[in-house]
């Protein structure tokens, strides 16, 4: 089994390289995190965990703590605990995902499980989280606005339920957002955390951009546990879809990269799905009754071209391709022209 010298604590660390013959020295920081531990697995048999370890992440609560909720619901009623419940079950099925890498790489790769793959809880944590909400919020406006200029989607009018009504749906997409960001994460943290430094240490920085972003694309809407699990779905494979879900990959990985964390990608991700339903509400124009926001505006003929057609939200849609497409080429000229210098963190140490 070849082996490759990193630094790692207080001197040189000898890393095992599983099943792979040699390593890219890349100099990017970021990327050397993935080889911090005692093993690196190889690409290949990434690609292929990336869906299993999901996949048994979320049996748990598929399986057993939904449908308990559902059940204590029923025989209870609704209410207060009843809705504390339902939140603390959907809570556990969101982190049972991360249990599952978290032993693969605590007991194989023997590394950090949080730091090295790029959600270190340090000062920059909550401002990546909010410059990807803000990015988020560019995002959407534009996408409303290309929609509106292009007569596909019309403004409704602004929300009217007074103070407390404002307050009301502000505290629960705050709430959401935050479930959301939770929720995502851990696809963060094996596409653009995991994937992206096993790619990139054995075949370079640009295949580990283009390696996770196709993967992460192809998990959205060839999930395997769409067909084993009984309430499984994944997104229909519309063209337009595809390759906005892959572009979206592609600057979630350039900004990583830049950023020298997960916590930008998480916020924008996050907030680009949770923001149309609360703040600058985009509904398909049949649920105009369920309509929400400050904001709200309609898609008046709901497709794969407009957006609306299904569960996506604004990653739907020719507007999202073209705002996508000018955030990954802007994204890609600023470290070409401007590269950010990252400080040499020793891995695991943040």
């Amino acid at each position: 089994m070849p082996e490759a010298r990193c630094p790692g604590g207080r001197g040189l660390r000898t890393v095992r390289i599983m099943a792979t013959t040699s390593v890219d020295r890349t100099d990017h920081p970021f990327i050397r995190q993935g080889a911090s531990g005692a093993r690196v697995t190889h690409p290949v048999l990434v690609i292929v965990l990336a869906q299993l370890l999901y996949l048994v992440g979320v049996l748990p609560g598929m399986l057993l703590l939904m449908p308990l909720a559902e059940r204590l619901r029923e025989a209870s009623g609704p209410g207060a605990a009843t809705a504390v419940i339902e939140i603390a079950a959907m809570l556990l099925n969101y982190v049972f995902p991360y249990v599952a890498l978290w032993l693969w790489l605590r007991y194989v790769e023997r590394r950090t499980f949080f730091s090295s793959t790029g959600f270190a809880f340090n000062r920059r944590a909550l401002t990546g989280l909010l410059a990807g909400c803000g990015l988020a919020l560019v995002f959407v406006a534009a996408w409303i606005g290309i929609s509106l200029a292009a007569g596909t989607v019309v403004f409704e009018g602004a929300l009217a339920s007074g103070g407390a009504g404002m307050v009301w749906i502000l505290v629960g997409g705050m709430l959401m957002l935050l479930l959301r960001i939770v929720m995502i994460g851990i696809e963060e943290q094996l596409y653009r955390g995991w994937m992206l430094q096993a790619v990139g240490l054995r075949w370079g920085r640009a295949a580990g951009v283009l390696v996770s972003s196709v993967f992460f694309a192809l998990m959205h809407f060839f999930f395997i546990g769409t067909y084993l699990l009984p309430d499984g779905r994944s997104h229909e494979p519309h063209w337009v879809l595809m390759l906005n879900i892959t572009l979206w990959a592609v600057f979630a990985a350039l900004v990583t990269l830049r950023t020298g964390s997960l916590w930008a990608a998480t916020g924008f991700h996050a907030a680009a799905l949770i923001l149309p339903g609360f703040l600058l509400g985009v509904f398909p124009a049949g649920q105009a009754e369920q309509a929400m926001g400050f904001l709200v505006f309609l898609i008046e003929e709901p497709g794969y071209y407009t957006g609306g057609a299904g569960f996506a939200g604004l990653f739907e849609g020719l507007p999202a391709t073209l705002v996508l497409a000018v955030l990954v080429a802007g994204t890609a000229a600023l470290e070409r022209w401007r590269p950010r210098r990252h400080p040499a963190t020793a891995p695991g140490q943040e």
